[in-house]
């Protein structure tokens, strides 16, 4: 039985006893189907990948495509299972930051109970926006190394650094918002009453 053959410009399969060959003088052995294909690659100069109408082109293209959907569906997931599994050590009780506890008390107080105060830094730091902004810029300190522990002493470096003031800001003025929006929810007490007149002076 003799061997399949296909075409070197299109990649069809060639009927047997038809199709053209072409030697050149290297020694480099073409096969085409048809004039077309022959036309295309030796008259012309077309590259297989570039034409539309090739199997070359269109197995690039699929192959492209098949990577680009591999890589949006498998994203998300390593982002999720970073946020996840990454333990971050963060201060407590009488250890959160004094900057950070005068921020708080300043914008959303003032002069906050000390365990309301520990409430809101522990929403804080339990809020998705604090452990992505922290991730990502562990993972830039450390390079190429996977970042799967946050210790203290890179929280006290983040909350100084650009990145965690901007962070921490956002977070206080949604904070900010939702405390606002409760002041008003609440009824305004009633009014003191006017001062009496003045007495009198004896012997007017």
């Amino acid at each position: 039985m003799p061997a399949r053959r296909s075409c070197s410009f299109c990649g069809n399969e060639i009927e047997p006893g038809t199709g053209k060959m072409f030697i050149r003088k290297d020694g480099t052995v073409f096969l085409f189907c048809s004039h077309k294909c022959q036309a295309n690659m030796l008259r012309l100069g077309r590259v297989p990948r570039w034409t539309p109408w090739t199997q070359a082109f269109r197995r690039a293209a699929g192959r492209v495509v098949t990577e680009r959907a591999i890589v949006a569906e498998e994203a998300p997931a390593v982002g999720e299972a970073v946020l996840a599994q990454a333990t971050i050590e963060t201060p407590k009780g009488k250890d959160i930051p004094a900057d950070l506890a005068d921020l708080i008390d300043k914008r959303l107080g003032p002069d906050l109970p000390r365990g309301e105060l520990e409430k809101f830094f522990s929403d804080f730091v339990g809020s998705d926006a604090f452990r992505t902004s922290i991730l990502g810029w562990a993972k830039k300190k450390h390079g190429a190394k996977p970042v799967t522990r946050v210790d203290k002493a890179e929280f006290a470096a983040w909350k100084d650094s650009q990145e965690g003031r901007r962070v921490f800001k956002g977070w206080l003025d949604g904070q900010w918002a939702k405390v606002k929006g409760r002041k008003r929810e609440k009824p305004e007490e009633e009014e003191a009453p006017a001062p009496t007149a003045k007495k009198a002076k004896k012997g007017a």
